[in-house]
């Protein structure tokens, strides 16, 4: 099952060989792209075909489909959701900030000041699974940014509609703008416009490797979130942790796809066996079992060290997307890890970051977390400053003369000595 593993330097070449792999040839979704760049819907249709064997007459969800769509009916889910989304709002709201104005020495007057993106496109993946959590985590931020006007793309089922719930939560969200269409072509649409569906100024949301190639492809033209990889969980345990608890959380890491990365790294050998002998009797009846356990024995890892230090300098070479602290006094050692999120106490299982705790689930993968954090509301805003200089004093013209010229730039030189009366 999870693969025991004696050194270090094991460890890592597997996470670094199982990275690699998500390198992928972009040629073909390069041709995407320019097939919808001259084609437009008639280009997204054909790949929605080709892909998702469903033919498509209107790209757009329409609204009364979105009136009719329901969460199952299911009012205790409904609760849930909303409860969810009031916790990720208030999270978000947090994060405001706030502009400043500022009077230099000399009477330059400099502002600093945040305006929101005009538009954004949010791809929601519906592969395995319907992932309505994901419009949550994707559509709030940007609504709490004051973003004009977001659009969602999500692939039709075999019934030629969106998932049920994705839609439901997208009405509840006020999204009126609901495409039905998924993969690179998606990507591609959002990013060139198309008849049916606008080009937006940024693209955010998670997908599969081919979705993830496009928004690298299309970063040239539009801003991305990030390049997010298959997901990722650093379990550190003492010998205090819980292996069920430990095993449950691995599973449920590993059982979103095959190709999702788990680690548990110990001093405590005893743990990891005890551990990896859960997993089995929990996958036993588990309706994810073949997902999860294909992923846990082609990338489940798991590696006995000296000393929890060793367990975080290792999980810190990793920065992992997730990692989870099963250990005593779990806040000691919060502020020495790197990863997207951070789970403290056994008792905290990462599908609590998932769903409901409010910080974003959209994080860095693949060792981005070194340079990258979660999506946030930054993500949404662009920051901008003003600059007056009426008031300010004439050294200073003789200063930004002088530093032009020493630049060689006899044009910025001559606007300063203009404004100077200086026409020499």
């Amino acid at each position: 099952m999870v693969q025991l593993l004696k050194e270090k330097l094991q460890l890592l070449n597997c996470v670094e060989k199982h990275r690699s792999t998500f390198a992928s040839d972009s040629l073909m979704v390069q041709k995407i792209i320019s097939v919808i760049s001259e084609k437009g819907d008639k280009g997204v249709r054909e790949f929605t075909n080709k892909f998702d064997g469903v033919d498509v007459c209107d790209l757009r969800v329409s609204d009364e489909m979105l009136l009719d769509a329901k969460i199952q009916s299911d009012s205790k889910l409904q609760k849930a959701v909303l409860q969810a989304s009031d916790n990720i709002r208030l999270f978000h709201e947090k994060q405001l900030p706030e502009g400043f104005d500022i009077r230099q020495s000399d009477g330059t007057k400099v502002s600093f000041r945040w305006r929101p993106i005009e538009r954004v496109g949010v791809y929601i993946p519906s592969g395995n699974f319907p992932l309505f959590s994901t419009v949550l985590m994707n559509v709030i931020p940007a609504q709490v940014a004051g973003v004009k006007e977001i659009i969602v793309c999500t692939p039709p089922g075999k019934n030629g509609l969106p998932n049920p719930a994705i839609m439901e939560v997208c009405r509840m969200l006020g999204i009126k703008n609901v495409f039905q269409v998924g993969g690179a072509q998606a990507i591609a649409a959002m990013a060139v416009g198309t008849e049916s569906i606008p080009k937006v100024d940024k693209i955010v949301g998670p997908g599969n490797r081919y979705v993830a190639a496009a928004k690298q492809i299309v970063s040239n033209r539009v801003g991305i979130d990030m390049i997010a990889g298959p997901t990722e969980l650093v379990i550190i345990a003492d010998e205090t942790a819980d292996p069920n608890w430990i095993a449950a959380d691995l599973i449920s890491q590993a059982e979103h796809d095959t190709d999702a990365l788990t680690i548990l790294l110990s001093p405590d050998k005893s743990i990891i066996e005890k551990t990896i002998s859960k997993i089995q009797s929990l996958l036993e009846h588990l309706e994810t079992k073949i997902i999860a356990e294909e992923s846990l024995q082609n990338n489940g890892f798991s590696f006995k060290a000296e000393s929890l230090d060793e367990c975080i300098d290792l999980s810190n070479i990793i920065a992992p997307e997730h990692v989870s602290l099963h250990v005593v006094e779990p806040e000691t050692y919060q502020d020495k890890l790197i990863a997207g999120a951070i789970f403290l106490g056994s008792e905290t299982p990462v599908a609590w970051g998932d769903y409901w705790a409010g910080p974003n689930h959209t994080l860095p993968t693949s060792g981005a977390a070194r340079y990258k954090g979660l999506l946030s509301v930054f993500d949404f805003l662009v920051s901008y400053s003003i600059i007056q200089a009426k008031d300010a004093d004439l050294l200073s013209f003789d200063a930004v003369i002088s530093m032009a010229e020493a630049e060689g730039l006899a044009g910025h030189a001559l606007s300063a000595k203009l404004r100077k009366g200086d026409d020499s």
